[in-house]
């Protein structure tokens, strides 16, 4: 279920267009990417009572923790 209006986040070499969604009561976020890599789902997860970025399915971490950064930043000072 997609609870939020689509936002855009612009860096200076690509466009991201998110959308949020809940999914199982969890926040997750879909990000649509102007330079047609392939789109990602992120979600801001607890492990060691600390907040992380992680993919979902796993296996694009290191683009959810920079990705997942950038939407924090763009939700933080909408």
């Amino acid at each position: 279920m997609e609870t939020s209006p689509t936002f855009e986040i612009i860096l200076s070499d690509i466009t991201m267009v998110v959308t949020s969604h809940i999914v199982a009561n969890d926040e997750v976020f879909r990000i649509e990417f102007s330079d047609k890599r392939p789109a990602l789902v992120v979600h801001e997860a607890l492990g060691g009572n600390r907040p992380f970025w992680t993919s979902i399915p796993q296996g694009r971490q290191k683009e959810a923790e920079f990705f997942g950064a950038r939407i924090a930043e763009y939700l933080k000072n909408k």
